[in-house]
């Protein structure tokens, strides 16, 4: 008797716990570049209707954790904020849920070539609130012909600025070996 009452209670005990089930939404930002899809470094990622972000951690993915399956709508909001991304969660993890976007950038491969073919090339600074000389620089410039271009506070997306860069790099290796990298300033981006 008195283990059919145990089984009894036990039985009732467990019917009427609700189970809480969490899940997470997760994955990486990725950009368009002119002519490639590469990981965003920087972005901030909106789950829409429930007033949560998330930045993107060190190995680049942003997450969510949400407690019920439904439907949900993230959007980016440092890339094109007007596109949503609709998400169905029907018992699962929605982890690898890349966010795909594209992005304009003034600064990009594109415009590293036409700088090279115009013998313009410029190299991106990242230097602060308030853009600042080094004494030199100027010689520098004049040394491999470029010339530094400092966005001050006012920086474009890294990802545009550093795929700029990289192609004014690789111009430079070709025409002056690698020596002219230890002459430039160390806030270029990217370098």
């Amino acid at each position: 008797m008195i283990y059919k009452l145990i089984l009894f209670f036990s039985f009732f005990t467990s019917f009427g716990q609700t189970i809480k089930t969490e899940f997470e939404i997760s994955g990486k930002v990725k950009i368009y570049l002119v002519d490639e899809w590469i990981d965003a470094k920087e972005a901030t990622v909106e789950l829409i209707k429930k007033n949560k972000i998330s930045d993107l951690d060190n190995s680049g993915k942003y997450k969510f954790k949400v407690d019920k399956t439904g439907s949900y709508e993230l959007r980016v909001l440092n890339f094109n904020d007007s596109k949503i991304f609709h998400l169905e969660i029907i018992g699962e993890l929605k982890n690898n849920f890349d966010l795909y976007v594209d992005i304009d950038c003034d600064f990009n491969k594109l415009t590293a070539e036409k700088d090279i073919k115009m013998n313009k090339p410029r190299l991106l600074l990242a230097s602060g609130i308030v853009p600042f000389l080094e004494i030199g620089q100027e010689k520098i410039e004049n040394k491999y012909n470029f010339k530094y271009y400092d966005f001050g506070c006012i920086l474009p997306h890294i990802e545009c600025a550093e795929q700029y860069n990289k192609i004014i790099f690789n111009y430079l290796d070709k025409k002056y070996g690698m020596n002219w990298r230890k002459d430039i300033r160390k806030d270029v981006i990217g370098l």
